[in-house]
């Protein structure tokens, strides 16, 4: 949704004032005009806002002023409320203001749209103005409010929480319920009766497949009761991928009060998945993928090349990695609370060679994967490698050149790296390649998940924990700034938590670069209300033709979304080559290679366990080996660093490798490339103990040990037959 236009006069005064001369208007006109100016009204306040859900059942209505010319310093407004012609409260308007921020060069803009919360109910609101504190308020607006008789809010949930990746889909609409076929779902009811007295009230609900099979509850709507109902539904039976639940409260003579249908996705049955792997599948969704154009949809099926599909990963912690056709192929972690994290891409604007491109220059773009592509490299019961290809293009699929692929190296602890490689004309300055981008499914507004994301920043003896929005002055979480500013950390590793229900947090971490811009990006103003706590846009995942915008829309509605919360970064390549080679559209001139490297992961580790793994990938143990030959300095530390592995060669001949281990401060889940190995049976002896097939995993190459040790101690391997 835009921000409101200036109506009546205000449009008026744009187009004959000069410029800043609507801003000083209210200062210049006379209350009794000011009526005139200013849109006042009522409503059952701002739908982006909390409460959400059932809460917002009996939720206090709102004044909300908007006022075209802005606030001056000075100016009080204020909202008296009525019942029966008799003044029953009286409130100042808060005026929305969003603190300036790195993203917003210019000045801070003055607050054009404020609110007032209405208690007690009542049926009228005045506005009065005073241009000063001394000045005696005069009234300049009217408004009625007319609360419904009866209103109310049913939740459909499964009795057991599943991943929706676990099922075969990504990002099910927020509104609707997800069902395997013979799960069972519970319906939570909220209803508040504002007319006469009702007696008999029952809540009803039935899936249409078995409109029969009906469960029922009485419930209280006596005059002024907000009243709850919960009502367990029997184990689905429905053969149809889609249903619907009905939800119904009538009266005590069977008139129905109101109704509400929710849209079910059933799954006949949840596709098996490894436990640790890579699979190539297609994710469903059901709901079409707007387009800016006409037809202004199609078919999400008929959205890519059939041959196209999407990869999943699955770790043993329940971590899930999704690489998905609708996400542009932009990886990012899918939470079993049906929203994900992306790390971000390379993204590369405003250098001088975009001439006429449109919009921002990433992968993101590639809408129709004209140019992405992923692939599973390896899945292997030690290690899974994805790969991801790609190249930066614009809203029109204009592309310049520049392309990248990305591998991401998983161990069935849950964590694993990010290795980007990416070739950019020399002459490229700026670009970037760490966001943190949360993903929500459609009809999921950003303050209604808000209030569980955290991201938490730790450091070798220290942690601070913040909230969105972060506004440093602005969110009271000053100790949380004071305590990282004194630190000055030699590095930081990212936590970021999504629910409260997950136990799983994604962290990123690299030891070469500390930088982050928190505050991050500002929260979006909107008619008087923060409506997010941070940048939102609806161009992405999905949709095709929408581009950047700066505003809050009413496609939540439709296609699932994002919100930026703040960069980290670029940190120092672990190599850069500058050379003369073809783009990728052709075009020999110089170009750079750089590659970096990440720890990412999900995982429900602690804090000390964080920093000891934070340690270990910056300090890989040194090594004494026998029978087996370590690989060269340069390309050990390379390889700890890009796939976080301990690389040798096993000497001809040879049946086992003892290996003395020395960390630098700790060692946790190491991982060891063997070359040259027997073709036999391996067992793994860990400080004299021979380790159960549990603890460990080999695939022939690469070996994953369950760990952790701070101290010098011997490894032995042996090869033999079984």
């Amino acid at each position: 949704m835009k921000m409101h236009l200036l109506f009546g006069l205000a449009i008026f005064l744009l187009a004959i004032c000069p410029a800043g001369a609507v801003e000083n208007a209210t200062a210049a006109i006379e209350p009794a005009k000011l009526a005139e100016l200013i849109r006042f009204t009522v409503e059952p306040g701002h739908p982006w806002t909390p409460p959400f859900g059932l809460e917002r059942v009996g939720r206090p209505w709102e004044a909300v002023v908007e006022v075209p010319g802005g606030i001056k310093d000075g100016e009080q407004y204020l909202v008296a409320s009525y019942r029966d012609g008799r003044e029953i409260g009286r409130k100042p308007v808060i005026f929305c203001r969003i603190p300036k921020d790195w993203f917003w060069k210019g000045p801070a803009k003055n607050p054009k749209a404020g609110r007032v919360t209405l208690d007690d109910w009542p049926s009228e609101v005045r506005l009065f103005f005073s241009p000063t504190s001394q000045t005696a308020p005069t009234e300049v607006g009217r408004a009625t409010a007319s609360p419904p008789e009866f209103e109310a809010e049913a939740l459909a949930k499964p009795e057991q929480m599943i991943n929706p990746v676990d099922l075969g889909t990504i990002l099910p609409p927020h509104d609707g319920l997800l069902l395997v076929s013979g799960q069972r779902a519970v319906v939570e009811v909220a209803a508040l009766n504002r007319g006469d007295d009702l007696a008999g009230g029952l809540v009803r609900a039935w899936y249409e497949y078995a409109p029969a099979a009906k469960v029922q509850q009485e419930v209280r709507i006596a005059r002024s009761d907000r009243s709850q109902a919960k009502l367990e539904l029997p184990p689905y039976a429905g053969n149809a991928q889609r249903d619907q639940l009905q939800v119904s409260i009538t009266d005590g003579t069977g008139k129905e009060l109101w109704k509400k249908t929710i849209p079910v996705m059933v799954i006949a049955e949840a596709p098996v998945a490894p436990r640790f792997g890579a699979v190539e599948t297609k994710l469903r969704y059901d709901q079409p993928i707007p387009t800016r154009s006409p037809p202004h949809q199609i078919n999400y099926d008929e959205g890519w090349n059939r041959e196209l599909k999407d990869i999943v990963v699955y770790l043993p912690n329940g971590a899930r990695f999704v690489m998905w056709r609708g996400a542009s192929y932009c990886p990012f972690w899918a939470s079993r609370v049906n929203m994900g994290l992306c790390h971000e891409w390379a993204e590369i604007n405003n250098a001088k060679h975009q001439v006429g491109c449109v919009d921002c220059v990433e992968p993101l773009q590639d809408k129709e994967l004209r140019y992405g592509r992923v692939k599973i490299v390896e899945s292997t019961p030690a290690r899974v490698h994805v790969r991801w290809d790609y190249q930066s293009c614009d809203a029109n699929y204009k592309t310049w050149g520049e392309f990248a692929h990305e591998d991401y190296y998983f161990y069935p602890d849950g964590l694993g790296t990010r290795v980007m490689d990416v070739t950019m004309r020399a002459t490229v300055g700026w670009f970037e390649t760490q966001e943190f981008i949360f993903v929500l499914p459609q009809g999921v507004f950003p303050l209604a998940c808000a209030k569980d994301l955290r991201t938490e920043l730790l450091w070798p003896d220290g942690k601070a924990s913040f909230t969105f929005p972060c506004r440093p002055g602005f969110d009271g979480q000053d100790d949380e700034w004071a305590r990282y500013q004194a630190a000055k950390p030699e590095w930081l590793l990212h936590r970021i938590r999504l629910a409260q229900e997950d136990p799983l947090s994604v962290i990123q971490f690299d030891p070469w670069n500390t930088v982050f811009d928190l505050p991050g990006f500002s929260p979006f103003p909107d008619r008087g209300a923060m409506a997010t706590p941070m940048y939102w846009g609806h161009h992405w995942p999905l949709t095709r033709g929408y581009v950047t915008s700066f505003d809050i829309s009413e496609r939540i509605r439709e296609t699932p979304s994002h919100i930026s919360s703040y960069h980290t970064g670029t940190p120092k390549p672990l190599s850069e080559k500058t050379r003369v080679m073809a783009n990728a559209t052709g075009e020999s001139c110089e170009m750079t290679r750089r590659t970096f490297s990440w720890l990412i992961g999900m995982t429900a580790a602690g804090d000390d366990e964080l920093r000891q793994i934070a340690k270990g990938y910056t300090n890989p143990p040194k090594i004494d080996a026998k029978g087996a030959a370590l690989e060269s300095a340069a390309d050990f530390t390379y390889a700890q660093r890009e796939r976080r592995a301990l690389c040798m060669t096993m000497e001809p001949g040879s049946r086992s490798v003892e290996l003395n281990l020395q960390p630098d401060g700790c060692c946790e889940n190491p991982v060891f490339e063997l070359k040259e190995t027997p073709k036999e049976h391996l067992s793994v002896h860990l400080a004299g103990q021979k380790l159960d097939d549990d603890r460990y995993a080999w695939d022939g190459l690469t070996l994953w040990i369950k760990a952790s040790f701070d101290r010098p101690t011997d490894l032995r391997l042996e090869f033999s037959k079984k």
